[in-house]
């Protein structure tokens, strides 16, 4: 009895449950070694439900097996799970199944990567239809380019057709394994301008606007927003592929999508989605980015033709005018209607034409001032209506004097009508200090480059209150900056007269008639104010007094260029006045707005430069700099002597003509040393011809002392110069030799004999003439191949010589060198010295001096290094 207890024990104790590792390592037995297609297929299935929970001993012990399957195997069941699988392993994420621990997806990438073929074969795969087979593929060029983008990108650039394959699944009807192309797309064409341009090449934007039009234009869902991104990163910084798009007539593909925008009958209200609002802003990106002032003019200019050819201008406008667009969308819009007219006067004149449906009518550019001087407006949104009309006065000389004009009315009908310089104007008497900033500097943009107009504008007074007598706009503008006020009121003004005053001798001359306008300025810039903002404030004035300075006709003689210069060295002091001028370009907004016009404002408290006055600045700031330098060394200061001055000068010609040995001797070492590259270029070519005359004389001798006789059929050349071709050559005569003596021996055998000569075509009279007539010319040809051999070694010879000659006038020069520098260094400290004794004198170095000996140490270090 207890003997079958015992038994029962044993047999009914559980085994031991084998290890993930064990059981991964078994179906990886199975998958290679199993010639059974069912077998294979099942233990792939079988490991493709490991891979989530144990992914990494799926991928440490299966990958191999499972790359050479999707590699071989045909069946595609097996290859949709296998796909499956290394979709797995791949993955960046962390499944549930696996529980908490690193991703490995990337280190199993890496290991896939290691072998092109891979990505080929998957690549291949996707011209299999059946969607169990091309969407895990998909999804894995996914995991593998989110992973190792750069050396995805490469891979399937390289790939025959690979690119072609990815964009002909955007026509898949299956719109799940279309969207996830797509997404792949997307992700492949970062950053990278060669497959940009094959899928530009490849119709990718037909394909692309097929997708939108199919998905409903604007009023479709994520797909149209991924197509667009797409889109997107076709033609960003990329002038080829924008040029494709234009000459492909793709334009017009965007027509009926801000079309799709407006609202119909049947829902006046239309409302926005936020799918919609991110489809519609997309699509205004596509066209800023062909329209973007960033890119080159002959890029810009046929994109901004097309937008007016094919309608699209209108249909902005239109959208432009329509009720209940959101804010940001209308801002958007806003933007890339000016660019779509900046600089392009045909564009210009239809926008400026374009009409608003409001009671009395107006234009369309009347009712956007008078948004952006409302306070109550969206502060982006203003902003977005100032870059809007400044695209619309660029370049545009007939619009900025039509806004300078309607300021002078000459008929009560005109004083009826509003314009757009009166909204302006009036701007600038708002309490909004932003109104200000924005009226400013919208005003000076009709100044622009355009003298004419500044003239006019002197000619403008503006009626305060019924009781008060105009005054003009220049004292209004001044009296605004006399009363101080926010920061953005006071850069507004600034900029205004700045751009007012430049380049306009008679509006300087109006404006230093205006009472303690210079006293004003130069009070504020001889401030020692430490505040960011005020400081930012003195650097502009400093730029305003500079431009008197520069611009002064000398008019007033109380206010001369050479006494505005003396009073800014007395009050102010010529190195504290240039400081300020420089701290404009010190700030951050400064080159911010330098880089684009566009104006980027979030809040009404954030600090702004206009791009035109930044680009007038940077041209302005040197000039006054220069021109406030005093002219002459200051009163009471001991002069230099007359002995000490000829010192000075003399040293300065001895420089000067040191400076231009300097230079002679570096054309000349420049010479030299081509002439010692082309030398030792020859030499290496005379070296190989003198190696390859050696081993062809070394081969002629061998003949000669071997009696060979050259068949006439196979003549040595002298231009096979290939050691293997003369080896070649060298056998055939071996052979031929043979054979003559072969037959010598027989004939003379035969002769001995008294027997006929088997051989009836071989007489031994004609065959002895001919061997000797061979051994002539083959000794002849060796005297020649001597010959030339010695004419190489001559020329070897001389180009040795010359290479040593050369060689012996570069140190030459280089000693002459490190004296030259020696004598430098001695002249450069004498020269030092005088300028400290003249500093010490009270003589003042001039600029143009000081920088001159500057040039002339650095061409010394220079040349030393």
């Amino acid at each position: 009895m207890d003997y079958f207890f015992g038994f029962k024990s044993v047999i009914s104790q559980p085994e031991a449950e084998p290890s993930p590792a064990d059981t991964v390592l078994r179906l990886v037995e199975r998958v290679t070694s199993s010639t059974l297609l069912e077998d294979r297929r099942d233990a792939c299935r079988a490991i493709k439900a490991l891979s989530k929970k144990y992914r990494l001993e799926v991928g440490a012990h299966g990958l191999d097996a499972l790359i050479a399957v999707l590699i071989s195997d045909p069946d595609l069941e097996t290859s949709s799970f296998v796909l499956e699988t290394l979709c797995n392993v791949t993955s960046s994420e962390v499944f549930d199944e696996e529980g908490v621990g690193a991703p490995v997806g990337e280190q199993f990438t890496e290991i896939f990567l290691k072998k092109s073929e891979n990505v080929i074969s998957v690549i291949t795969l996707l011209d299999e239809y059946d969607f169990h087979v091309r969407l895990p593929a998909i999804r894995l060029l996914m995991n593998l380019l989110n992973n190792k983008s750069k050396e995805m990108q490469e891979i399937i650039l390289a790939c025959p057709m690979g690119v072609a394959k990815l964009i002909d699944i955007l026509s898949d009807s299956r719109d799940f394994v279309r969207n996830e192309a797509l997404l792949l797309l997307i992700q492949l064409t970062k950053s990278n301008a060669n497959i940009q341009n094959i899928i530009a090449y490849e119709r990718g934007f037909d394909q692309l606007f097929k997708v939108v039009a199919s998905e409903g234009y604007s009023d479709g869902g994520i797909v149209v927003d991924d197509s667009l991104q797409l889109m997107l990163n076709l033609l960003k910084r990329n002038a080829s592929n924008q040029t494709v798009f234009r000459e492909e007539s793709c334009m017009k593909e965007i027509t009926p999508f801000f079309r799709s925008c407006q609202p119909s009958e049947s829902d006046p209200g239309h409302s926005w989605s936020t799918q919609k609002i991110s489809n519609v802003h997309s699509m205004l990106q596509v066209v800023r980015t062909l329209v973007s002032p960033a890119n080159a003019t002959q890029v810009v200019s046929p994109a901004q033709k097309n937008v007016y050819g094919c309608g699209l201008l209108s249909e902005l406008c239109a959208l432009l005018m329509s009720p209940g667009v959101p804010a940001d969308i209308l801002s958007e819009i806003i933007c890339t209607v000016g660019e779509s007219i900046r600089g392009c006067r045909r564009n210009q004149e239809f926008f400026g034409q374009v009409m608003a449906s409001s009671s009395p009518p107006r234009t369309a550019l009347i009712v956007l001032l008078m948004s952006m001087v409302n306070e109550k407006q969206p502060v982006p949104l203003r902003a977005a209506v100032l870059y809007c009309f400044e695209c619309f006065l660029y370049k545009n000389d007939v619009s900025q004097g039509q806004i300078i004009q309607a300021l002078l009315p000459t008929s009560t009908e005109a004083m009826q009508n509003i314009s757009a310089g009166q909204l302006l104007c009036g701007g600038l008497f708002s309490t909004d200090c932003l109104s200000h900033w924005l009226s400013s500097v919208a005003l000076s943009h009709a100044l622009v480059g355009n003298v004419n107009n500044k003239e006019l504008l002197l000619r403008v007074h503006l009626a305060i209150a019924k009781d008060v007598a105009p005054v003009s706009l220049l004292q209004q503008a001044f009296n605004i900056l006399q009363m101080g006020g926010k920061l953005q009121t006071r850069l507004g003004i600034l900029t205004l007269l700045s751009t007012w005053l430049a380049d306009s001798p008679n509006s300087v001359a109006q404006f230093l008639k205006l009472p303690n306008a210079v006293a004003f300025l130069t009070a504020l810039v001889a401030s020692n104010e430490h505040d960011d903002q005020e400081v930012l404030v003195q650097s502009l004035c400093a730029f305003l007094l500079g431009l008197c300075v520069v611009y002064n006709n000398d008019s007033n003689s109380n206010f001369s260029k050479e006494s505005l210069c003396q009073l800014i060295t007395k009050r102010i002091g010529v190195e504290t006045f240039v400081d300020k001028l420089a701290e404009i370009a010190k700030h951050e907004v400064y080159s911010k707005a330098l880089k684009h016009p566009q104006i980027r404002i979030n809040t009404a408290a954030d600090i702004q430069f206009d791009h035109e006055f930044c680009r007038l600045y940077k041209a302005l700031e040197s000039v006054i700099a220069k021109a406030v330098a005093p002219p002459t060394s200051p009163k009471g200061a001991e002069s230099p002597s007359e002995s000490e001055l000829k010192a000075v000068s003399k040293y300065k010609d001895v420089i000067r003509e040191q400076d231009g040995q300097i230079q002679h001797l570096r054309q000349r070492l420049a010479a030299l040393e081509g002439d010692h590259i082309a030398a030792q270029s020859k030499i290496e070519e005379l070296n190989v011809n003198l190696h390859h005359l050696q081993d062809q004389n070394t081969l002629l001798k061998a003949q000669r002392n071997n009696n060979v006789i050259i068949d006439e059929s196979e003549p040595s050349s002298q231009s096979e110069s290939s050691t293997e071709k003369l080896m070649k050559q060298l056998e055939a005569l071996r052979l031929d030799n043979e054979r003559l003596q072969g037959q010598l021996e027989q004939q003379q055998s035969a002769k001995d004999l008294g027997m006929p000569v088997v051989c009836s075509f071989f007489r031994p009279e004609s065959s002895a003439n001919t061997m000797d007539l061979e051994l002539k010319t083959v000794r002849s040809r060796l005297d020649a191949m001597e010959a030339e051999l010695a004419e190489t070694k001559r020329c070897l010879s001389v180009s040795i010589a010359e290479n040593a000659e050369l060689k012996e006038e570069i140190d030459r020069l280089k000693k002459d060198q490190e004296d030259l520098l020696v004598l430098l260094a001695d002249q450069d400290g004498k020269v030092q010295k005088y300028k400290d004794r003249l500093k010490t004198l009270g003589q003042t170095v001039s600029e143009d001096e000081d920088e001159e000996l500057d040039d002339l140490g650095e061409d010394d270090e220079e040349f030393s290094s």
